[in-house]
This record gives C-alpha cells, structure tokens and sequence, in this order.
C-alpha cells in the first residue's frame, strides 16, 4: 500500500497494523500530494506478483489522475486505488479550524470517480455503506486487475484526528 498525504494517511498511520514490514508506504514531511498512484506503480513494477493499493484522498488523487497522457493511462492501468471521498481538503481543513477557528476554500466537488475509473477502461466500485468496504475492496483486488474503489468518508472524524487512541 502507498499512501497519499492527508487526513487518510494520519488516520492509516495511527490505526492501520502493517502486517509485514515494508509493506506500506507512507509518504510524509514536506510531501505534496500527488504520490500514491505513481508509487503503486513503481511498487508493482518491483514486485508484479504482489497486490497493491494506492490509497488517496478525494484532494490529492485528481493530481494522480492519469488524463494527462495515453501513457500515463497505460501506467496507471497496472495499480488499483482506493479513493477517500468528503468532498474537501480535509487536514487543511481540520488543521485551519485548530488553528484559525474556521476554514477557507477547502470544500470542492468531485468527479464521479467510479466513472472516471471506467473511462479509462478500469473497474470501478463505490462503498455503499461501511458494512461493504472490505467486501467491495475484495472484489476489487481479487479481479487481479487494476480497479478504483470510491470510498464516502464523513469529513467530521477529522475533528477527532489528534486525539489520545483509547
């Protein structure tokens, strides 16, 4: 698993337990967004037999989207991602309401990324409910093929993010 920067990458990195080291890659410090997908496909270059994820969020993942080129579409086409969707930035947003009492210009749309997803020739799966992440997420990776999970995430956990784990 590579992870993006966000209010994801600090909720895996608190709760997620690597189940063999060098496993999961998250990128952190000054990074921008933008590191998941091409890090899955470097780590599935490296290692074609492993299945891998690219987890980001609805803010960082467009920067990933590979629309830019036929190139990048074939690329991409050899990583599934698992996209968090609120609709915002949402540590900028988290980290601004901390800081400032109130947060600027971190709500957006989207795109409809199970759409996108098969734009591209890729599979697409939306979350309907948290009952059905592990069974869609299953589904996705046992197609052996990349695929593109949409996952609703309510913004409003992010008020907790710093908060002692019980």
């Amino acid at each position: 698993m590579v992870s993006d920067v966000g209010a994801h990458k600090v909720w895996l990195s608190r709760f997620y337990r690597t189940p063999v080291p060098n496993t999961v890659v998250v990128s952190n410090g000054l990074a921008s967004m933008g590191i998941a997908v091409p890090g899955a496909i470097a780590a599935k270059l490296v290692f074609p037999e492993r299945k891998v994820i690219a987890f980001a969020g609805d803010g960082g993942f467009p920067h990933e989207c590979p629309g830019g080129s036929r190139r990048r579409s074939a690329s991409a086409r050899r990583s599934s991602a698992m996209v968090l969707v609120d609709d915002r930035l949402g540590i900028i947003e988290a980290n601004e309401k901390r800081i400032f009492g109130r947060a600027f210009a971190t709500e957006f749309g989207n795109p409809g990324f199970v759409e996108l997803a098969r734009a591209f020739g890729i599979a697409g799966f939306a979350v309907p409910t948290a009952r059905e992440l592990f069974p869609t997420l299953r589904r996705a990776l046992d197609l052996g093929e990349p695929a593109l999970v949409a996952v609703p995430w309510d913004h409003r956990a992010n008020e907790r993010i710093a908060d002692k784990i019980p």
